[in-house]
């Protein structure tokens, strides 16, 4: 579970690096030099004009969803919730897409759902609000509030695929 938490954030951050250094690059790949002068100095102050911007393609964007789909969804996310709080794998897997069940296994799977009921108590409760949905860097994230019945407040990033969970994170 950590290695495909750690894996998204990687693949994120490389995502973000790699389109805000490709608009800083000329088409060589290498940083724009300033434009010659015609008057011979030795200091280099760069036109206010022709600074690099900030390409915010993985910029999250807020996307719509139809109440039906977020009904749905929920469905999906609550049934993996559920299975964590009550430590069942097979459930848990049952929710899975076939790429998320290839990097879970049940001693990750475990190793989750023990963290989750000891340090949180999932496992007395807890009611699943839907937040947004954002797209970022090709995905579709929805973000949900786990409210414990503890009053402690846990957020959780789920990626859906197929009616099938492709990537979950507790933030």
């Amino acid at each position: 579970m950590k290695l495909f938490i750690y894996l998204i954030a990687l693949m994120s951050l490389l995502a973000f690096s790699i389109n805000a250094n490709a608009n800083l690059l000329n088409s060589q790949g290498q940083a724009p030099m300033p434009p010659a002068s015609p008057h011979s100095s030795s200091q280099y102050a760069p036109p206010a004009t022709n600074a690099p911007s900030i390409n915010n393609a993985n910029k999250p964007a807020k996307l719509y969803v139809s109440p039906a789909k977020i009904k749905a969804v929920k469905k999906v996310v609550s049934k993996a919730v559920n299975a964590l709080a009550k430590k069942n794998y097979t459930k848990f897997i049952k929710t899975s897409s076939p790429a998320f069940k290839s990097i879970i296994s049940k001693a990750s799977f475990d190793k989750v759902s023990n963290s989750l009921n000891n340090k949180l108590q999932l496992k007395n409760g807890y009611d699943i609000k839907y937040l947004v949905a954002l797209k970022q860097a090709g995905l579709k994230f929805y973000m949900w509030k786990l409210m414990l019945k503890s009053g402690k407040a846990v957020y959780i990033k789920t990626v859906i695929q197929n009616n099938k969970i492709a990537g979950m994170s507790f933030l």
